[in-house]
């Protein structure tokens, strides 16, 4: 891959892991409030599913989150080299 193509794919990394990072964080929100209305209900199934479903969030927020930084390393190693 040329550096040039791989600069030209940069944004598309970062905005994908911004993306993911920003689903993960809504989906986290849905799970606490799923959680929160299960709290005290005859129906554990309904919290368990949004617990499993919370920590499939925070999988998906690390994810991300090294999507990021690899593509941020990536723009790093580019730059070292054009200079």
């Amino acid at each position: 891959m040329s550096a040039l193509s791989s600069i030209a794919s940069l944004p598309n990394a970062f905005q994908g892991a911004s993306t993911a990072i920003n689903r993960a964080v809504a989906g986290a929100g849905r799970d606490a409030a799923a959680v929160a209305s299960a709290t005290g209900t005859q129906d554990p199934s309904a919290m368990l599913a949004a617990l499993v479903d919370a920590r499939q969030q925070l999988l998906y927020t690390q994810a991300g989150a090294k999507m990021m930084n690899t593509a941020s390393e990536m723009l790093g190693t580019i730059i070292d080299i054009s200079a």
